[in-house]
């Protein structure tokens, strides 16, 4: 027999719990407040969360975190260039073990995007700043800062 499906939700849960184990590996007081933040992610919030809202679903969960996984990049001390590489190494562990289908997704997705030339919505909004978070401020990356700077600028959402 195998072994169940995992939900969207269940990879989710999973990631955030690997970002957490991954972080506090880091010495820094700012990254072990985040792994603390993630590394508590667990089905107990759903329930909390489902006695306050009852009509929230997973899959409204599942895409606030999604959303978090996003925002990551921005969390991170941007004055510690070391701390910054490090902790953007142990993100990318983390999704390529727990979600490696979200990195591709948001490839593919990006490239969408920049082959376009224009945003369309407030989501790809997000996946743009997203990267640029990620990116901006690393020479090897100039030319794409400057590309998505320019796509975002003339979105008007």
């Amino acid at each position: 027999m195998s072994p169940a499906k995992k939900t969207k939700y269940d990879k989710l849960l999973a990631l955030n719990k690997k970002i957490g184990e991954n972080f506090s590996a880091i010495d820094h007081p700012g990254m072990q407040y985040l792994a603390t933040l993630f590394g508590r992610a667990g089905e107990d919030d759903f329930d909390e969360i489902k006695k306050k809202e009852p009509s929230v679903t997973r899959s409204e969960i599942a895409a606030g975190m999604e959303q978090g996984i996003r925002d990551l990049a921005m969390m991170l001390p941007a004055q510690d260039v070391e701390i910054r590489s490090a902790a953007l190494s142990a993100f990318r562990d983390a999704l390529s073990s727990e979600y490696p289908e979200f990195i591709e997704r948001d490839k593919q997705r990006l490239a969408k995007v920049l082959d376009r030339g224009h945003i369309r919505s407030e989501n790809e909004y997000y996946l743009l700043q997203s990267r640029l978070d990620e990116i901006e401020g690393d020479p090897q990356h100039e030319e794409e800062t400057q590309r998505l700077w320019e796509i975002m600028d003339n979105y008007s959402g």
